[in-house]
Formats: C-alpha cells, structure tokens, sequence
C-alpha cells in the first residue's frame, strides 16, 4: 500500500508540477529614444514549476530563460529598427517542448504547445522634452548675456 502511495505521489509530481496557471509576470520595454540606442523587451516572472528549465521564443527567435533572485527572466534586445511598436508574445517551452519547436521550425515535425504564453505590448521609441537640446538654450542665454554685457561695456567707454 505505501510503495502505491509513493509511486502515485511521483507521478502526480512528474506530471503536474507546471502548469499554465501557475505563472505570473511583469514586463519592462524601453520607450525612450535619447536614452536608449537599442530596444529591450525584459518579462520577469515567477513560475511553480521547480527543478525546469525553461526556454522562450519571442518572434521566432529561441531564447534562453534566466533565474533571477525572485524569479525568472527573459531578456530580447535589438536595434529600434527590428523591434517596432507591437504586441510581442513571449512562449514558454520545458526541454522537450523546446526541442519539439526547433524541429517544426525546420518542418521535421508537429510544432509543441507552449507551457505558458505572455503578451508584451510595446509603444514603441519616442523622443521625449525639448524638441531641442537643453545646452543649446543655454549657450544661447550666455551668449545674450554676453552680448548684453558688451554692449553696456562699450557705451560706458565712450
């Protein structure tokens, strides 16, 4: 009776340990133009699916998912270009399931169901503030004065 309870309690644990419902995430995509010289998609989240290693697949491209200190992590960084405002979505595939879409991208085989998926929105670059550069107002105003400063300079001395 116990090595019954035991095997149905390490099948229960291998088979039902990560389940869709089991995640939760936060996401992070750059926004400004002047600060940044490429874009970043960052998606943190915290899974129940203990001892997994897990892979991402955002647009197509295989990534590999990282342990955080309260989490995981994946992070997709391209020019601004090949990241333009859009919904991204964020797969997320254990060893087979991996391996399972790297062979039905080559078309050698039935392409496997992610074991989560997330929606990223991101809005997009945009420049933000001035529409010209703080230094320039700057240099203007200390040219103004000066100029200002020469010009009572110079009707004193006459």
């Amino acid at each position: 009776m116990i090595e019954l309870i035991l095997v149905l309690s390490l099948v229960a644990t291998a088979s039902g340990s990560c389940k869709a419902d089991s995640f939760s995430s936060s996401s992070y995509t750059t926004t400004n133009l002047a600060l940044a010289t490429e874009t970043a998609i960052i998606v943190e989240f915290t899974s129940d699916c203990p001892d997994t290693k897990l892979s991402a697949v955002v647009g197509g491209e295989v990534l590999p998912v990282y342990a955080a200190a309260d989490g995981n992590m994946v992070t997709l960084v391209k020019s601004h270009a090949d990241l333009p405002a859009s919904t991204y979505s964020v797969d997320l595939y254990d060893e087979a399931g991996i391996a399972a879409y790297k062979s039905s991208a080559k078309g050698e085989g039935e392409a496997a169901a992610p074991l989560h998926s997330f929606s990223v929105t991101h809005p997009g670059v945009a420049k933000e503030g001035l529409p010209i550069q703080t230094e320039f107002i700057v240099m203007v105003a200390s040219l103004l004065v000066w100029w200002g400063a020469n010009s009572i300079k110079a009707k004193i001395s006459e």
